[in-house]
């Protein structure tokens, strides 16, 4: 069970990641405080929408990821259980490691290691319950599964949480349905993923730092400039922008949509590629969208028939309303 960010890589590679490991370290009071505001406004936007307080709810967390940043955040007043590829150790468990090793592979191993060494995870729990208030950070329990494929029985938890995660699964939407099956009637999902056709849906971690002009906008969409990527081994679906609006029409109906569109100068450079001739299979509002995030809840009983729904939905091309929604990665 190979999760998207453990499958093999070159030496270099490896090396590059360790930088950038190295520099998140340096940055992480400012990680924290980002994924606290994530989740502040997550809140917020769950009162307003559907008059739903994040409070004494069983809540499923979709990908955690190793930092178990919103994750954390969300179990200081909920019943939260996480769900990943990737075997997640906390604590000093030097078994875990053994089978982080034979389930995900070297890299993964290699990288929460490091993590370990320099004490990156350490100092994100102090600065996490720091911020939170709190002498001690709630135990998280996390299971090891497919997002595609999950075990909860129907109608487990009243709040989903998926943060990108769907943009690197082959079949998002037998994820999509599993979220709808496992949600109780009335419960609520969020979604949010990252666009491939975007300029940083290359996923190069140089589009992050300052040495972004290297990768002179959209290398993996201009076949000249593919092979300058430095981050070739991470598996992402491709799935193109109306293609994420209809898969969420037809499973989620009546769901609300909200995208995060790039600054000024990166619009003026698609469009300025587009008149040197490239970029031109893509719309400016393909390449230009970075984030998708959808908020959806599912019906009560007394409510209109959601299989009735989504068949309608198959007939729209772009069902949702569109908003802005501040990027935080």
């Amino acid at each position: 069970m190979i999760g998207y960010s453990s499958g093999k890589a070159p030496f270099p590679t490896l090396v590059r990641e360790a930088y950038s490991l190295y520099r998140y370290s340096r940055k992480i009071p400012e990680r924290v405080q980002a994924s606290i505001d994530d989740v502040r406004r997550l809140e917020a936007l769950l009162s307003e929408r559907f008059g739903l307080k994040l409070r004494d709810l069983d809540v499923l967390e979709v990908g955690p990821g190793q930092f178990l940043s919103q994750m954390r955040c969300l179990a200081a007043q909920n019943r939260v259980v996480g769900i990943d590829l990737d075997i997640i150790v906390q604590g000093f468990r030097p078994l875990a490691y053994i089978t982080m090793l034979r389930e995900n592979g070297l890299r993964r191993t290699v990288k929460t290691i490091g993590r370990k060494v320099l004490g990156a995870d350490r100092r994100f729990a102090a600065e996490m319950k720091l911020r939170l208030g709190t002498s001690r950070l709630p135990k998280l329990k996390i299971l090891q599964m497919d997002t595609c494929q999950m075990t909860f029985a129907d109608a487990s938890f009243d709040f989903v949480h998926a943060r990108s995660v769907l943009h690197h699964l082959p079949d998002p939407g037998a994820a999509v349905e599993g979220i709808v099956r496992v949600l109780r009637p009335g419960g609520a999902a969020y979604i949010l993923l990252h666009l491939y056709t975007s300029e940083t849906g290359c996923l190069d971690p140089r589009i992050y730092t300052e040495r972004r002009s290297e990768t002179r906008g959209w290398p993996h969409l201009r076949p000249q400039l593919r092979n300058t990527l430095a981050n070739q081994n991470t598996y992402v679906n491709k799935l193109r922008l109306r293609e994420w609006h209809k898969l969420f029409a037809a499973k989620l109906p009546d769901a609300e949509c909200v995208t995060t569109r790039s600054d000024s100068a990166t619009i003026e450079m698609a469009k300025s590629l587009q008149r040197q001739g490239e970029l031109l299979d893509y719309s400016i509002e393909e390449l230009t969208t970075v984030d998708l995030a959808v908020l959806w809840r599912k019906p009560l009983a007394s409510e209109p028939n959601l299989q009735l729904r989504a068949q309608d939905a198959l007939t729209l091309d772009c069902p949702f309303g569109r908003g802005q929604l501040d990027k935080s990665k």
